[in-house]
């Protein structure tokens, strides 16, 4: 599967079509990427770029969102993933470099695993781009997205379509029925989450990073 083993790809797009409705905010700000019928947005931060294993705990904030997300949805087991097309899934090479000088046997033998590798890589791509066409999308200002459904706990269980080893963040999540919604942009890590005043308490209680609330009209920051 490409995007890991607990999520599959939506049937179509339709589950998306009320959030491209309600995307009403000017370009660049909190409105253009979390729907504005919610009562408040909270902004979570992501961890400390010192943080020995980042990769880690910027999952764990997801854990926390999922976690606290759950108890405020009637569907826990039925969630939408979206995740931007421009991550560039299935262009990925493997490269083998070497430091001269080395006889000419040796690096015909390196340039011949070098090939192989770059054969293996092609072909290995042309897999995932051919099931990425079977994959649904949908549009947001500027951003195209791959839909996914599975539970709301599947946000940690996500993978790289290159590479099954390593968590993928989704772009944006919700659960079905839209309580509350959550969003990112590969321009910045913070996880900007929309719901009701209970869930967004519970959230800002529940968070190991800064969290604040967020008018709609703010600017998203860029962050490195």
């Amino acid at each position: 599967m490409l995007f890991g083993a607990s999520v599959l790809p939506a049937d179509d797009a339709s589950p998306a079509a009320w959030i491209t409705q309600a995307w009403r905010g000017a370009g660049g700000t909190v409105g253009a990427l979390v729907p504005n019928n919610y009562r408040s947005v909270l902004r979570v931060a992501a961890p400390d770029s010192a943080i020995e294993d980042w990769w880690a705990a910027y999952r764990d904030v997801y854990t926390m969102i999922a976690a606290v997300g759950q108890r405020h949805t009637t569907r826990p087991d039925t969630a939408w993933f979206a995740v931007w097309e421009g991550h560039g899934f299935g262009h990925s090479i493997t490269r083998l470099a070497w430091r001269e000088p080395v006889d000419d046997d040796t690096r015909r033998a390196l340039e011949d695993r070098r090939e192989a590798l770059r054969v293996e890589s092609e072909r290995h791509n042309a897999v995932i781009r051919a099931g990425l066409l079977d994959v649904p999308t949908f549009d947001m200002p500027d951003r195209r997205h791959y839909l996914l459904t599975g539970p709301v706990s599947a946000v940690t269980l996500l993978r790289y379509p290159d590479s099954q080893d390593a968590w993928r963040n989704p772009d944006l999540f919700w659960p079905d029925g839209g309580q509350w919604f959550a969003a990112t942009d590969v321009d910045f890590w913070s996880v900007y989450v929309g719901g009701d005043d209970d869930l967004i308490a519970e959230l800002a209680d529940d968070a190991s990073t800064e969290s604040k609330i967020v008018d709609l009209a703010r600017p998203l920051e860029i962050e490195d």
